[in-house]
């Protein structure tokens, strides 16, 4: 050990006060990218029309006034009667036109784009009379045209649009029949987006284009993320600055800041590749726990925050294993889900944002964890909701079984790389189709899937009857399920369709015999909910496909099998008697996923009991509870109990004479927002004086909205009135665009309104903010004496140096010092051989006979968490006494901080034994996790003393590092740290890249673009006479 003077002292610039609130961009934190909201204000024509609709003053007052998502035609269940074959020659084939007027905006110095998410299926654009451009790959892939040479952002710009659904054997799906619908109108978000001329890129443009995320290698321990950037320079000179990536947590607060310096010359492109990680906290995404990252991309130019694009990020990995099956993050899950359609009644494809979150919150609800996108890339809004709720997907291109010509494939193709780029970083997705939907693998598709996104598997989508009976060129043989399909030897199988029963007896037998089979890794029925289309395979309404699978009908009211689904995959106790279409004659059966089920009825009640197994349903985590009862006119009460305790109860009884209305709204999926697009779901229901809903067909039953909405529909599509099944009238409302109370009345003749009611509230403007997450000051210092192993990431401070302080130079606020004093002669401790986690922290520090004072000055007001690292190498516990900590800060002087705390210890090692702290292992592993902890609060600039004391007064205290963390701040955009006037460290004190004062992590390496940053480090002791 060497000797030291007893006052050691480190100082370093802050990066300014701690603050709580989140900034918004557009607030304080002003980027110059602008996204605003243009799904309003829309005029609309069905049809050619007269004069010349692309001119700039072309009068379209006589148009309908329409907001997007919009459908070329509201339409009724079945089809509007269309007599069409499913190759659909006539149903929706037809031109669309829309105008509006751009709202104002800077262009200056700017670029200026339309952003689509989806239109049907050509597109033309023309900006006041000019013809812009032209989409034509298809309806389900987002797009975008640069508009800044025709706009000139004053507020009187005007958007003139051409949509064409007119059959086009060149763009896929079309040209061949297809089991599902192209409804026409412009049915996805469209948005203005302002930028920079210096800005990222959407990502859709090239593989290389936009915000690309990886995750090279992930564990429960440990996590290793790439961001790679791509950024445009569409000015005249060139550029310079910091592409900034910052990580957030589920909280919103910064865990993880990367930033690279880059010039781009004028008129090019670039991209910087940034890779980071966890070694700490590591947060899995799984379907149980969905954990959720921000990654939040900033352009900074000094100190102007120039663009910002947030992706989400989830950690998780999988594999397939033919003795296990489909594992996530290590662990094998079995996959159930369901296909699903983007169609609702009514509106067609024009689904708005909420009701596609609502549809994944009801999936979840029905306990699947996986779903599969039938068959076209589906709206961002879905994706998102299935990120936050843990439900996996597969997506795929837009055909269903027959090619086209050269075309077709050009377009089928660059549908696939389009839709992959603008989901990549979506954690949901574990899978692209590698085929065509009945056809099986495609070479082009999986080679398109495997270049764009190497981290996806790749299904082949076959079925039994045609095409290969293996996976062929794709990673997984996914195939229907129709007629018994096998799995290939050695192989894995995914059924990607299959049937059921409308009791739900079906959907049991093939879940079972899947979760019975490792090499059956999942399925998922067809179809989620009932849809439409022209295969005729009804005889009311034969536009309307009623499948004996699905959970939901149209209107997402839930079938038999839905409750069944719950039972056999969710964990909550619940229990149902279903209604009479899952009944059997003199029996009863019950869905419950508790261990035991009484059922208490007119007779009495019977004795708990579990469900029995037989041979098709024996593998089931809860196959049904039957018992010799049938349904009588009294109530019947299902009882569910686990551990011998009751948890869950449901009561059925049989439905007696209609008696009157009752009226609800859906809001799964709404925020409550007065956003004049979103559409909530509404059912009455006509029951009989208790309360239970009848079984026979509604009367005609009509809905009035007062306040801000309005049905969608009318007479004409059936809307409104309506009359549907089983005793339920669902209704479609529109919310308006002014905050208030939106009441709706349900009517029928004979009975009494009923109402229902909901509160808007006000939107916060046509410009889609985004928050800056929030990011906690943090500095980290390693203690130790000369020849010091430096941990990794922190600041060293040791006995080597010069004029008496270490300084780390950023940004312009005041320096914070840190100042360590003995209460006895001081000493720096240097060793090594202490293995474990954090083992260079721990294995040397300063040491006190008697104590240490630690005292903080300089610190912005607010509070603080103070993290202190004490280890000794030492023989026995004798050496190394409890600790007693009192800290005087703006709380109090000498209050108790820690009354007892434990230090560890260890011998150092002598050859290679090592082991959680006993002797000749050093302890590392226990001293990494067992700082001791303290809370600080500053107030009017005053310094904190943190006293840390031997019990008894006597022993040696050592410290070996401290880590500092204040409140969340808001992020803001700081200048480069100029270049430091000290001399730079030595090797010994250097860090591997920058040392971030404000996190205490290194940065990232560099791709494409170089040139990082590098802050300044100086270390030296100064001397001060004892106390």
């Amino acid at each position: 050990m060497s000797r030291s003077p007893v006052l050691l002292l480190l100082a370093f610039t802050a990066l300014g006060g701690i603050a709580c609130e989140a900034v918004a961009v557009g607030s304080s934190a002003e980027s110059r990218r602008e996204v605003i909201d243009l799904n309003r204000g829309w005029r609309c024509h069905a049809g050619p029309a007269a004069g010349d609709p692309t001119a700039a003053d072309y009068d379209a007052d006589g148009w309908e006034t329409v907001v997007v998502p919009h459908a070329y035609r509201l339409t009724s269940l079945n089809l509007d009667d269309s007599r069409d074959d499913p190759s659909q020659p006539t149903f929706h084939r037809d031109i669309s036109w829309y105008r509006r007027v751009l709202p104002a905006f800077a262009k200056a110095e700017r670029r200026v784009f339309l952003e689509f998410e989806g239109a049907h299926q050509v597109t033309d654009l023309w900006v006041n009379g000019r013809h812009v451009g032209r989409h034509a790959v298809g309806g389900y892939t987002p797009f975008h045209f640069d508009m800044t040479d025709f706009v000139r952002g004053d507020g009187r710009d005007v958007l003139a649009l051409r949509l064409d659904n007119r059959p086009d054997e060149t763009i896929p799906p079309d040209g061949h029949t297809r089991d599902y619908v192209l409804f026409g109108g412009l049915y996805r978000d469209v948005r203005l987006v302002v930028t920079d001329a210096l800005h990222v890129t959407f990502p859709w443009e090239a593989r290389e284009a936009g915000v690309r995320i990886t995750t090279p290698s992930v564990s429960r321990e440990n996590a290793t993320f790439t961001v790679e950037t791509a950024i445009r320079n569409a000015g005249a000179g060139p550029r310079s600055g910091r592409v900034v990536t910052l990580i957030a947590d589920a909280e919103g607060e910064v865990v993880e800041r990367l930033s690279t310096e880059f010039t781009v010359p004028a008129g090019a492109d670039a991209t910087v590749v940034q890779t980071g990680g966890f070694d700490e906290d590591v947060r899995l995404w799984s379907c149980d726990d969905p954990y959720l990252y921000r990654v939040h991309t900033l352009v900074e130019e000094g100190d102007a925050l120039i663009d910002h694009v947030v992706n989400p990020l989830g950690l998780r990995w999988f594999d397939l294993r033919p003795e296990a099956g489909f594992l996530l993050n290590g662990e094998p899950i079995e996959l159930i889900g369901a296909n699903r359609h983007q169609q609702y009644p009514y509106l067609g494809d024009a689904v708005p944002n909420n009701l596609h979150r609502g549809d994944a919150i009801r999936f979840k609800r029905a306990g699947l964890n996986v779903v599969r996108l039938a068959h076209y890339p589906h709206d961002n809004a879905f994706l998102a909701a299935c990120d936050e709720l843990g439900i996996l997907v597969c997506e795929e291109p837009p055909p269903w079984i027959d090619f086209g010509p050269p075309l077709w494939w050009d377009r089928l193709e660059r549908a696939q790389r389009v839709m992959i780029r603008n989901h990549r970083n979506h954690p949901c997705v574990f899978g692209w189709a590698g085929g065509v939907n009945h056809r099986g693998p495609v070479r082009r598709l999986h080679y398109a899937a495997k270049e764009e996104d190497p981290t996806r598997l790749t299904m082949n989508n076959g079925t039994l009857w045609t095409g290969p009976r293996h996976r062929g060129v794709t990673d997984l043989y996914s195939v229907m399920d129709y007629r018994g399909a096998t799995p290939p030897e050695g192989a894995l199988m995914f059924g990607m369709e299959h049937s059921g029963s409308l009791d739900a007896t079906a959907h049991q037998r093939i879940v079972s015999l899947y979760r019975g089979d490792p090499q059956r890794i999942g399925l998922t029925l067809w179809s989620a909910h009932d849809g439409f289309s022209f295969k005729k395979r009804g005889e009311e309404r034969p536009n309307l496909s009623v499948w004996k699978a699905s959970l939901w009908d149209p209107f997402r009211l839930p079938k038999p099998a839905f409750h069944w689904y719950r039972s056999e995959l969710t964990d909550e106790p619940m229990v149902w008697v279903p209604d009479d279409r899952a009944q059997r004659q003199g029996s009863l059966t019950v869905f419950s996923n508790c261990e035991a089920v009484a059922i208490q009825h007119a007779g009495g009640v019977t004795e708990p009991r579990p469900a029995e197994r037989d041979d098709s349903t024996r593998h089931l985590a809860s196959p049904p509870f039957v018992f010799d009862l049938e349904p009588t006119e009294g109530p019947i009460t299902a009882i569910g109990y686990r551990d011998g305790v009751p948890v869950a109860w449901h009561t059925f009884r049989q439905p007696g004479p209609p008696d009157h209305l009752e009226l609800a709204i859906d809001t799964d999926g709404f925020a409550g927002v007065a956003d004049g697009t979103s559409v909530l779901l509404a059912y009455a229901r006509l029951c009989d004086a208790k309360g239970t809903t009848v079984r026979e067909p509604t009367p005609p039953v009509r809905f009035r909205v007062e306040g801000p909405g309005e049905v969608v529909g009318d007479g004409r599509s059936g809307a409104n009135q309506v009359v549907w099944q089983r005793g339920v009238a669902p209704a479609l409302i529109r919310v308006g665009d002014i905050a208030g109370r939106l009441e709706l009345t349900a009517e029928a003749p004979g009975y009494r309104p009923a109402v229902a009611s909901i509160d808007l509230v006000a939107r916060s403007g046509e410009r889609l903010l985004v928050e800056l997450p929030r990011r906690r000051s943090r500095f980290r210092i390693d203690l130790g004496g000369i020849g010091q192993h430096v941990e990794e990431g922190w600041t060293a401070w040791s006995a080597e140096g010069g004029p008496g302080e270490l300084v780390l130079r950023r940004g312009v606020a005041d320096p914070v010092t840190v100042s360590v004093r003995g209460v006895g002669p001081a000493e720096w401790t240097t060793t090594w051989g202490v293995p474990g986690d954090k083992s260079f922290l721990i294995e040397d520090g300063v040491e006190s006979a008697g104590g240490l004072d630690l005292t903080l000055s300089g610190l912005a007001d607010g509070r603080y968490t103070l993290k202190t690292w004490h280890h000794r190498v030492a023989d026995t516990r004798e050496e190394t006494p409890p600790l007693r900590v009192r800290v005087t800060d703006a709380d109090g002087k000498g209050r108790v901080s820690s009354h007892r705390y434990l230090p560890t210890f260890g011998r150092e090692i002598q050859v290679s034994a090592a082991g959680g702290g006993s002797a000749g292992d050093g302890g590392s592993n226990h001293a990494a996790g067992r700082p001791a902890t303290h809370t600080l609060r500053v107030a009017g600039g005053s310094a904190v003393t943190v006293r840390i004391v031997a019990e008894g007064g006597a022993g040696a205290v050592t410290l070996n590092g401290i880590e500092l963390t204040g409140e969340p701040e808001a992020y803001r955009p700081a200048k480069a740290a100029a270049a430091s006037q000290d001399s730079l460290p030595s090797e010994a004190n250097a860090s591997p890249n920058e040392t971030d004062a404000s996190l205490g992590s290194p940065h990232s390496s560099i791709g494409a673009v170089s040139g990082a940053g590098s802050t300044a480090l100086s270390a030296s002791l100064s001397s001060s006479s004892s106390r």
